[in-house]
This record gives structure tokens, sequence and C-alpha cells, in this order.
């Protein structure tokens, strides 16, 4: 059997021939054992677009090769799969402990992603490191892309309670990897319409609370996004884009650091230290909670549903039949996978695509007051899970918590909710835009108004003293920082 052994900076790359049969396998162990020799080598791709036949001996090989691999915190990548080969993996039960791709271009950015985990962790402790009052942030570069926000429908369908059939979305999972709103699952709307509730989706899985009066929630972790199986949505965000730096954060207050107090945090140290900061992050996390609070929508804002007087579901009229919160924590160290967005009120949101800012988000009085910023988190509760004390891949280790750990529950977090820990990816949003893509209605879809959206603002979010807390509260930090820079000697 003819082998080709080529060398891609760090990584090799396998070629081989027809038949990778008992003496195929053979050969190849020849070549591999020679490779794997070299104790730095520990990644690897198969290129298999010439193989059309493998058997149980060529496996063999494939998990010996990936065990040693990943041994050496490195993996192996295959690729150019032919129909019989992958339905021999797919009848061994392989295919889903394997990372296969379609092509060669494909596994070798999958081989670098690796390759940059592996050299973040060897230079953990050369990272950018930063100590506040609320806990130390220690930075691993990301993604260099542009970061999006999608805004699919309008918050104040939801807010109104105005949704019907024709103003909902389908989305598939890949489509919203990273998402929060409000949605459900099923083949018809009779299936989802009258039990629609928040949802999250995360790293390619769905957890949900159906507004069914039995105050449980649903998981899904799709093997296959097929396209057979829908989210069904009237608004959702979506975190597009890639993340632009990875955090890991470590709380010094006792009992943990509420999310409150870590997005301002966040916002602070944005400011301080990155251009691309322009007011809105986009953040999905695996979290320890010590305390976790939560917002429970109870009915599905749907029109037949709506309050008679006219006001939205968050007026005090109407909050107490709408929604329940906890004024006591509802979990207790717990592990949260956590998706949302953060909002920087003091900043010049006029940046942002007006409809698509209007679209997406919404002061609450009862929760923002004069905080001086709008979140919006969705959860999903886990069975404690120990977290890794160095972390560098926020979807590797969401595959880690939805296959190890146990689901509970799901939820959208109060801002007074408490997280000792967290892995964060981190999304710098340079843009805001409404998204129509999966729509099921007719006709134009309805702009939010912004003369509306201003006088809102304006009313709730600009109030005289905000700016002025504001930059009080960023000069404090400040003063903080440089005051622990020369106590480190960084800082004449």
């Amino acid at each position: 059997m003819e082998i080709t052994v080529r060398r891609h900076g760090e990584s090799v790359v396998i070629r081989m021939g027809e038949r990778i049969d008992a003496y195929g396998a053979v050969e190849l162990d020849k070549v591999l054992e020679e490779l794997l020799s070299e104790q730095s080598l520990a990644c690897m791709a198969f290129d298999m677009n010439d193989v059309c036949y493998l058997s149980s001996a060529g496996i063999r090989s494939i998990v010996k090769t990936l065990k040693i691999l990943s041994s050496r915190q490195g993996t192996l990548a295959i690729c150019g799969l032919r129909p019989y080969c992958k339905n021999v993996l797919d009848t061994a039960g392989m295919t889903r402990s394997l990372n296969i791709f379609v092509s060669r271009s494909e596994a070798m950015t999958f081989l670098q992603s690796v390759q940059w985990e592996r050299q973040a962790l060897k230079n953990w402790y050369e990272l950018e490191n930063m100590d506040s009052p609320i806990g130390n942030f220690r930075f691993i570069p990301g993604d260099n892309s542009q970061a999006e926000i999608k805004v699919i429908g309008s918050v104040a369908d939801v807010l109104h309670s105005r949704v019907t059939e024709n103003r909902m979305f389908s989305r598939r999972f890949s489509q919203t990897e990273y998402s929060i709103g409000v949605g459900g699952l099923g083949n018809v709307p009779a299936d989802y319409m009258k039990v629609l509730g928040a949802m999250i989706t995360i790293g390619g899985t769905m957890a949900w609370a159906p507004t069914d009066g039995h105050d449980l929630a649903d998981f899904l972790v799709p093997q296959n996004d097929t396209g057979a199986v829908l989210i069904k949505t009237p608004f959702n965000l979506t975190i597009d884009g890639g993340f632009n730096e990875y955090v890991m954060f470590n709380s010094i207050e006792e009992g943990g650091t509420t999310l409150d107090k870590l997005y301002r945090g966040l916002f602070l140290l944005a400011r301080r230290r990155r251009r691309d900061f322009k007011g809105v992050i986009g953040v999905a996390a695996w979290t320890q909670v010590s305390e976790l609070m939560a917002g429970t929508l109870m009915r599905s804002p749907i029109s037949e549903f709506a309050p008679a007087n006219g006001k939205t579901i968050i007026d005090s009229v109407n909050r107490g039949e709408w929604w329940t919160r906890d004024s006591i924590p509802r979990h207790r160290n717990v592990t949260c996978l956590t998706c949302g967005v953060g909002v920087d009120l003091s900043c010049d949101l006029s940046a942002y695509e007006q409809a698509g800012l209007y679209a997406g988000f919404y002061i609450d009085p009862a929760t923002a007051g004069d905080k001086g910023h709008i979140l919006n988190n969705h959860g999903a509760v886990f069975e404690r899970l120990q977290m890794p004390e160095k972390m560098v891949s926020l979807d590797k280790s969401i595959r880690q918590v939805t296959a190890k750990a146990e689901f509970k529950d799901m939820r959208k977090l109060r801002g007074t909710s408490k997280v000792t820990r967290a892995f964060m990816g981190i999304s710098y949003i340079q843009k805001i835009s409404q998204d129509s893509s999966g729509w099921q209605g007719g006709g134009a879809e309805a702009i939010i108004s912004r003369g509306l959206a201003d006088k809102r603002y304006r009313m709730e979010a600009d109030g005289p003293s905000l700016l002025e807390k504001r930059d009080e509260e960023i000069s404090k930090f400040q003063r903080f920082l440089e005051a622990q820079q020369v106590k480190l000697g960084t800082k004449n």
C-alpha cells in the first residue's frame, strides 16, 4: 500500500492507498510507529480520499493512534472518507468519537486550533492576568473576526404578548449555536405555541422551560443536525462570528460574585483593554454557581394570552401572572452553561444599527434600576462537575459538561446569581442586525418604531445621574488597577 507523509507546521498528514486491510494495516503501523516515536508530535491527519476498503485491523490502527495523540494533549483528524469506509466506522460505532471532516483544509484548520490550545496551556502563567476588587481575570486570545448579534424577531412581540404563528421563525441547531430567547420544539404549531418558554442553545445543545405549568425544563443534545428537528422561536439573540477572547475568572468574594458585578467588571476591563469595545458584549461560559437566582416565564407570550389591560407582561400590574422571580436561591453549588448579552448603557450605542438594537433589548425597571446596564442571561443547569484549573477551549469544555454531568434545569438568570469560577468566551459586538431567515410569516416583517424606542430609552436609561455614576465607578476601578500595577512593579 502506498503511504505518503507530509508535514504541515507542527502537524503530520498521512495519505494512504486503496485498501487498509490486514496487510495494509501492518504497513500503516510501521509508518505510524516511526512517526510517533517523536514525542513532540501530537496532531495528525489521515487523508483517506484514496481508501476504498477499511477492515477491523485498520480501525485498530486508527484507535491506537488516537489514544497516543490524546495522551499528548493532541488529536487525530480524518478527512476524505468514502461512503463504504464511513459505513464501516458507523457500524463499528466509531464516528461519534472521531474528528471527521470532508476536506483536508477543514481537518488542518481543526488541528491548528488544537495546536493553539496546547500552546496556550503550555504558556498559561505567561498569559495576560489582572486582579480586581471581585477576583482574578486571565485572558486567552481568541478569534479576530468581527463579532455580531443576530436578532431574530422582536423582543416587543414577547413583551406585548402578540406572538402568532406567522411571527414565528424556524432555525436549525447549527444556526443558533450560542443563543438565548423564547422558543420551543414540536412538529406543528399546536405542539409548541401554547407552551413557548425561555430557551438557550449553547455548543449545539438546546434547553428550554415549557410554560405548561409543570415548571420542568427539557434538554436536547442532537448528535446530527439533519434539519428534521427545528427550533421554533419568535425572539432570539444569537452570538455570531466567534469569540474574540476567552477569560478565566476566579472570584475572591465570599460566597461568589454576582452576575451584575461580573459584567460590570467585564465592561470596565473592556474599556481599559479593548479598542473594539463599543458597549455590547456576548458571553458564553461554563460557570460554577454557588447561588442561582432565576426569573421564570410562566405563560406563553402568544396573542391569545395577551393581558386584557393592554399593558406589557412586565408591567407591575401583570408581572405576577407572567413571571416568578426567586427571592431565595433555586439551586446551590451547581455547574451552569450560560449564554448571554450585556449592554453598557453609559456607552454611545448609536454606533449600532438602531433597528437591531431596539428589536433585541429592553430595560426592565424591576431589574435594571440605576445599575447602568442591561443583562440578558440564560443558563442550562447541571449537577456540579469539577472545573479544570486551566482551560482554553470553550466548545470542548461544553461537550465535557453535557457528556459527563446530569442535566437539572434551565432558567433565565437574575443578576443576583453568584459565580465562584467561570470560563468565558467573550465577543465584543461590532454589529447588531435583524435576521429574518427561517421566517414563517407572510408579507413584510415588522420594524421597530425608532421614535417609540428613542422615547423608551430616554425615559428608562438616560437618567441624569447614570453617566455620573458610571464615570465614578470607572475611575474607582482604574485607581485600583493602577495601585495593583505599582504594587507588582509593572508601573512606575
